[in-house]
């Protein structure tokens, strides 16, 4: 089974949100691998993704105890799925049409937007929620997504250059030259390459 010290090793490096939950499929061993094998892989992942996103503080429920169910967890895979087809689509092709964004658009009517007066008297915003058990994870991904498309940079939008990883990220590099989701996919890749030099040239060690 999925454990914490998993998730909170390396599979936050994306800078995003909703790019982290694209990111629980990836390839191990040759094979795609789900991250989400239960409801309690998803209530780990979760946990977790709040300390690296807080913006999850802002979704107000009505104070209902959450419950990580087995059609919660379908919704969040049926949002991952919908979310990488349009990152790849965005990555691949920039001109998306209003159908890609469906899914993303039923998630954001999960909430609605407020101002609230804090008790430092500044005036911030929040959400409110209609769905409790969906609204209170769903829309924080949802939002996340919809900075990403609206406040970045698509450029930026990647997806690794390693040929057997199939995770995104958003590069805050200066120049914006990141084309690794991680210095350790960036190692995997070059051991390839130098292996299939070494195999093509006769060289390689017996």
């Amino acid at each position: 089974m999925t454990n914490e010290k998993s998730f909170k090793d390396d599979r936050f490096l994306s800078g995003s949100l909703a790019l982290d939950l694209v990111n629980t499929e990836m390839i191990v061993r040759g094979k795609k691998q789900d991250l989400f094998t239960s409801p309690d892989d998803l209530a780990q992942w979760w946990q977790v993704a709040c300390a690296y996103h807080p913006e999850h503080e802002n979704i107000v429920g009505d104070g209902t105890p959450f419950v990580w169910t087995t059609e919660l967890l379908e919704e969040v895979k049926a949002f991952r799925q919908s979310l990488r087809l349009l990152c790849t689509g965005l990555v691949e092709d920039p001109l998306i049409t209003s159908p890609d964004l469906t899914m993303l658009n039923q998630m954001l009517a999960l909430g609605y937007q407020l101002a609230q007066v804090t008790p430092q008297g500044t005036i911030m915003a929040i959400y409110r929620v209609y769905d409790e058990q969906k609204g209170r994870i769903l829309l924080p991904i949802a939002l996340s997504a919809l900075r990403l498309l609206t406040e970045g940079e698509r450029s930026r939008l990647h997806k690794c250059k390693n040929d057997r990883c199939i995770l995104f990220f958003y590069d805050t590099s200066k120049g914006g030259s990141r084309q690794w989701c991680s210095l350790g996919c960036l190692n995997r890749a070059r051991s390839i390459y130098h292996y299939r030099q070494q195999r093509s040239t006769g060289s390689h060690p017996l």
